[in-house]
């Protein structure tokens, strides 16, 4: 709330001193300080987006003190202003789309009771995050463009910006190739693995010969983002005792970690817990339900957060 105060006196004084010594700015200026002036009155900008919202502040200075100076030149003010304009915009998008995140977050609790369906939500969570990725990239390859105008500098600015969003497509590419590879869904607890107990053999938590090529994938891809942590976590069905099922769940979860770890997986990157029957994804009257009941789900932590426990 400070900082917000402390941009508006500044774009205030700014305005004064522009009304009181030098001519009426550029429409291009006023469209600018507008743009901040309207993101800054959003609470959620504020919240949300403080970093974009810096970055639209920075901007907009800059484009005043080219306005201030008399050597300036009308082309250098407006590309400015431009900037400053683009980035409040960003700042106002950015903290809509996290504001629609969260939004989706919460709708998601309910739909978590069918599988099938919680996938097919986080699957266009995962297209729209994309489309925002996208989205910024293209801003950023715009930014470059309208950089390179301002002088020959410029020029190796708007080719290394351009490199930057190809390889930041790349990268993005390369994830959801890899995510496919693993069947991996975005979750509010990080991306779910599901391993069914095909893994192993009835009311055994050794692994079968047969199953080690999914979790041969999932130590590639854990090797190629070091970075990230892991949780496994065991799951039965309500057939037998509690306390059978809760031993049973955890050794099957135990069975997996000491897998990865014979592929290299660091035995400090991974968690291990069994609930045995308290956390059924469909109910226990069928056998095809207590199939699905019968699970090992791990969940790899997204961009180097830590996963979040069930409550």
């Amino acid at each position: 709330m400070k900082h917000t105060l402390t941009t508006g006196a500044l774009l205030g004084s700014l305005l004064l001193a522009a009304c009181a010594t030098t001519p009426m700015p550029p429409p291009a200026l006023v469209e600018a300080r507008s743009a901040l002036r309207q993101a800054e009155a959003d609470p959620a900008v504020a919240a949300l987006a403080p970093l974009e919202l810096k970055k639209a502040v920075d901007a907009l200075q800059r484009a005043n003190t080219l306005f201030a100076e008399d050597r300036s030149s009308p082309a250098a003010i407006d590309s400015a202003a431009y900037i400053a304009g683009q980035q409040a915009r960003t700042a106002m998008a950015a903290a809509q789309a996290k504001g629609n995140e969260a939004a989706i977050a919460g709708a998601q609790v309910e739909r978590e009771r069918i599988r099938a369906d919680l996938r097919t939500a986080e699957a266009q969570r995962a297209r729209a995050q994309t489309g925002v990725a996208l989205a910024q990239a293209g801003m950023a390859r715009e930014q470059a463009a309208v950089s390179a105008q301002r002088a020959d500098s410029a020029d190796q600015r708007s080719a290394l910006a351009q490199a930057q969003a190809t390889e930041a497509q790349q990268q993005t590419a390369q994830l959801q190739q890899r995510l496919s590879a693993l069947q991996a869904t975005p979750t509010e607890r990080g991306l779910l693995v599901t391993l069914g107990d095909v893994l192993f053999e009835t009311n055994q938590a050794a692994i079968k010969p047969a199953a080690q090529g999914s979790l041969r994938k999932l130590a590639e891809f854990l090797q190629v983002y070091p970075g990230r942590v892991i949780l496994i976590e065991g799951h039965t069905d309500n057939v037998g005792t509690a306390a059978t099922n809760e031993v049973l769940s955890r050794r099957r979860a135990d069975a997996v970690n000491a897998m990865l770890a014979g592929m290299g997986v660091s035995g400090q990157r991974v968690t291990t817990v069994g609930y045995g029957e308290d956390y059924p994804v469909a109910d226990n009257i069928t056998d095809t339900n207590r199939a699905l009941n019968r699970r090992v789900e791990i969940y790899i932590a997204e961009n180097d957060q830590p996963i979040r426990t069930r409550r």
